[in-house]
């Protein structure tokens, strides 16, 4: 059993003690002048928009769930995003709130667990896609920018922008393949469990069968849940997609509104780029949380356009309102859930591994 309270005292360990080392690296005379000056209005607005940030992810998740023909208030499903987020938070490359993710919405909803997942899959898919989109541009800003310093070529960033250009390509041609070709998902996923259950210890093979036993009737569930998207589903994937460019726009103006507080006006398009990059390095499975990753990446990214003086209170600012909101929002709504459903609310008792059994059948 994933042990929460150590995930979340060494994530919150880590981005403490990275966020103290920047503020002591980058904090002189200057910051405390800054500070002196600040303008809170602009602050607390970032921090609405942090929440209006869920509110959208809620949406999404509700005209998803139309799209297959389940209907859900937007109030449970922010409770969903919000559960989500906070295992999210403690989990490195934030995959921990998926699968909680997919249980609430089979509690609260009534949603089959392959739809569920189809439903769950696709707000990552288009996010993935939204932020793989953006990336080849952003990489180009940036070329662009550090060009307009150096004058020479750097070969760094023009190996990040094959490599980006590469993996959006390579993410679309698995995608669609496995949808096209659903007996190559199905192929993947048992070689993955059969290994799983090989080096489980033995008290977890037998729920490791199971899901060896149901995974080919939740792909094909998941398939068909896809095909409806695209087909009887279109409008409501449309607007799901809406919801989509809107949140990452609200998300990425949170750090705006924090360096207007600051007295701040920095160039637009470099400070979307760089959160575009920074969203991509913060995936990789090294820390809970991307903690201490998020920090010393966006020390180096936004020094591209904020003072150095003010690099490590920005950077502070930035991941209490993105990071450690979350982890108070995402502990409110799991403590409602825990009164609601019982302190097995996220676990995978026997009796959850049948309705799952249940639902592939």
């Amino acid at each position: 059993m994933v042990n929460y309270k150590k995930l979340f005292l060494i994530s919150l360990a880590i981005s403490v003690i990275s966020a103290v080392a920047i503020i002591f690296l980058t904090t002189d005379a200057q910051t405390i002048e800054t500070l002196k000056q600040i303008r809170p209005e602009f602050i607390a607005l970032a921090l609405l928009f942090q929440i209006v940030s869920y509110v959208l992810t809620a949406r999404k998740t509700k005209f998803l769930l139309r799209s297959l023909g389940y209907q859900i208030r937007t109030r449970q499903a922010l409770e969903n995003v919000l559960t989500g987020i906070l295992l999210a938070s403690l989990t490195p490359s934030s995959v921990g709130g998926e699968p909680v993710r997919i249980l609430l919405l089979r509690k609260n909803a009534k949603v089959p667990v392959g739809k569920a997942t189809a439903v769950i899959f696709m707000e990552r898919f288009l996010d993935a896609f939204f932020i793989f989109l953006c990336l080849i541009p952003s990489m180009f800003i940036l070329r662009s920018f550090l060009l307009s310093g150096e004058g020479k070529s750097l070969w760094g960033v023009d190996t990040l922008l094959i490599i980006g250009i590469a993996c959006l390509f390579v993410l679309l041609a698995v995608l669609i393949y496995s949808i096209i070709k659903p007996e190559f998902a199905k192929k993947i996923v048992r070689k993955i469990l059969i290994f799983a259950e090989r080096k489980a210890p033995e008290k977890y093979k037998p729920k490791i069968n199971k899901l060896i036993i149901s995974s080919e009737n939740e792909i094909d569930l998941f398939q068909s849940s896809f095909k409806r998207f695209v087909s009887v589903g279109k409008l409501n994937l449309i607007v799901a997609v809406f919801y989509t460019v809107l949140y990452w726009t609200v998300h990425f103006s949170v750090l705006w509104l924090i360096l207007l507080g600051l007295n701040v006006q920095p160039d637009l398009k470099l400070l979307f780029a760089t959160q575009i990059v920074l969203s991509i390095i913060m995936i990789i499975p090294a820390t809970p949380g991307a903690s201490g990753i998020a920090e010393i990446a966006a020390y180096t990214l936004y020094s591209l356009f904020i003072p150095s003086s003010l690099v490590g209170v920005s950077v502070l600012a930035w991941r209490s309102i993105t990071y450690y909101v979350n982890i108070i929002a995402g502990a409110l709504a799991s403590l409602k859930v825990i009164r609601k459903y019982g302190i097995n609310a996220f676990g995978s008792t026997e009796t959850e591994m049948e309705i799952l059994d249940s639902d592939s059948r």
